[in-house]
């Protein structure tokens, strides 16, 4: 029997067409989850019980209504199941617009119990932004719309594998729009949130490296001036602070300098900036961590996956990984 003191981390099931429920099943299979925490399922569970038939795999779903019924023991998926799917409305590796609208209410309820105090953490499987669009939310994605939940102000996305940690600037912008948006205010504004977020983990003079946009950080004003009129800038008032942040370094050797030990975290100014040192250094286990939520929030970094969806392939070692790291955040917190 798992100890009741061990956190609850609640765990959305995503898109029901894509891989999402797979790669929850293929996680907790792995014992060494249960030993750390309780883990709760918010979705749907005819889709749960397909998949476990689909990968042939032992365990047995637990269906609850509220938190003390959680088992929390090995061999058992506990669910709260919402009830708003029917193996009819599913069409695995398709946009659909109710598996859209349903994974939405997963979030929703699952930040609900976040909030409440009846989980630690919230860990998100994958949603389609198209499938959700069509359901009629308009929130670019994950984060978005738990910023609009909970009314959060400041806030960002780090992405994780192994010794890589990087901030994003921005996201989900076009490269002309995001290069608009690389402004002194925004910068000290992030590396602000970075700080925070940090200490509050338990890292208590975290090293901020920050990328440069133009090529080797602007070459003294050769190939773009962002880095001598906002970047640098916003470094220089961040030290003002006692903020250990560091550069412009040039884009093309931060990221290896943070994975050798030189800087707790990088703070990458677009999308691709970010996104590809962590893919290609360790894809398979990168996970994303949400800045600035009123609770911690972990999720996988890939998407649903529509092309491998109901073929048993999916690898789901970013699922156990985000599981994972959430209980590590939650220990670290103050």
């Amino acid at each position: 029997m798992v100890s009741r003191m061990k956190p609850v981390i609640v765990i959305t099931m995503g898109d029901a067409a894509g891989i999402g429920p797979e790669i929850i099943v293929k996680a907790l299979q792995t014992e060494d989850i249960y030993n750390i925490c309780r883990p709760l399922v918010v979705g749907d569970k005819t889709t749960m019980q397909n998949t476990i038939k689909l990968l042939k795999n032992p365990l047995k779903i637990n269906v609850i209504d509220d938190i003390t019924d959680i088992k929390g023991d090995y061999g058992y998926i506990d669910l709260l199941d919402l009830n708003n799917l029917t193996s009819a409305e599913i069409h695995t590796g398709q946009i659909c617009k109710t598996c859209g609208r349903a994974a939405m209410e997963y979030i929703t309820r699952a930040t609900e119990l976040t909030l409440a105090g009846k989980a630690q953490a919230l860990v998100t499987t994958p949603i389609n932004k198209e499938a959700t669009k069509l359901a009629g939310y308009q929130d670019m994605g994950h984060l978005e719309y738990l910023v609009r939940l909970t009314g959060t102000t400041e806030y960002a996305t780090m992405l994780v594998s192994g010794p890589l940690n990087v901030v994003h600037l921005t996201t989900h912008y076009s490269l002309k729009d995001a290069c608009k948006l690389v402004t002194k205010e925004r910068i000290i504004e992030k590396l602000k949130l970075i700080f925070n977020s940090f200490t509050k983990w338990g890292v208590s003079q975290p090293r901020i490296a920050v990328a440069g946009l133009n090529p080797h950080a602007g070459e003294g004003g050769l190939f773009g001036r962002e880095e001598i009129e906002e970047i640098a800038p916003a470094i220089k008032e961040a030290q003002s602070i006692d903020i250990n942040a560091h550069g412009p370094i040039p884009a093309d050797s931060v990221f290896n300098r943070a994975i050798n030990g030189e800087f707790d975290v990088v703070l990458a100014l677009y999308h691709d900036q970010g996104h590809i040192p962590v893919k290609v250094y360790g894809f398979e286990k990168s996970i994303s961590i949400a800045l600035g939520l009123p609770f911690i929030r972990t999720s996988v970094d890939h998407g649903t996956a529509f092309d491998i969806a109901g073929k048993g392939i999916a690898n789901a070692e970013s699922m156990a990984e985000a599981i994972r790291t959430a209980v590590k955040l939650i220990e670290t917190s103050r």
